[in-house]
């Protein structure tokens, strides 16, 4: 992803972030150089399986697209979060 790509990706962000899922604790994009990573946080993987469920496309994913990338979903466990 360009670094234009991302820009426009944090802004989307921005302005989504009152109506992002009511699960997510914290998201962030990460950018070091073309390689970009919307990380979301969510407050327990429970929630977040029941979201994905009730969604066609997730918003991460939704809002990767309107950038013109195709990202590929990650699910990792938090182990802390300070």
């Amino acid at each position: 992803m360009s670094r234009e790509q991302a820009e426009q990706l944090a802004r989307l962000m921005e302005e989504g972030r009152a109506t992002r899922p009511a699960g997510v604790v914290t998201a962030a994009l990460l950018v070091d150089g073309d390689l970009v990573r919307l990380v979301a946080v969510w407050r327990d993987r429970e929630t977040l399986e029941s979201y994905l469920a009730s969604t066609d496309v997730p918003r991460g994913v939704e809002l990767m697209r309107k950038v013109g990338a195709e990202p590929e979903l990650r699910i990792v466990d938090v182990l802390d979060l300070g």
